[in-house]
């Protein structure tokens, strides 16, 4: 089994700082993780073309259980606040996110 845990940056890539999902997934295909941990992630945010990087991460690597868990809402610089568990997916969020190739018994 393969364990891999990953600060995504946002999705930045680190030679321009941008994001690009194209870039992400690659990366995330090429550690070939059967367990992924991820830190610094965004859902529908602006800086990240309002992606949700925890499900480009997912369709990667072939794993077809994941959660994400917001520690922040809303936008940088914006209307940050701490995330109360209670955000939509259609919400900006900031947080982690563990994505699994195997059955998960919970979470």
């Amino acid at each position: 089994m393969r364990l891999v845990s990953f600060n995504i940056l946002n999705g930045r890539t680190l030679h321009d700082d941008t994001v690009d999902v194209r870039v992400l997934a690659d990366a995330v295909r090429s550690l070939d993780p059967d367990v992924l941990a991820l830190q610094e992630v965004d859902r529908n945010q602006q800086r990240s073309g309002r992606a949700d990087l925890t499900a480009v991460a997912a369709e990667a690597m072939g794993a077809p259980h994941h959660r994400f868990v917001a520690a922040l809402a809303g936008s940088p610089g914006a209307t940050w606040t701490a995330a109360t568990g209670r955000e939509q997916p259609e919400d900006a969020a900031y947080g982690i996110a563990l994505l699994s190739r195997f059955e998960v018994a919970g979470w």
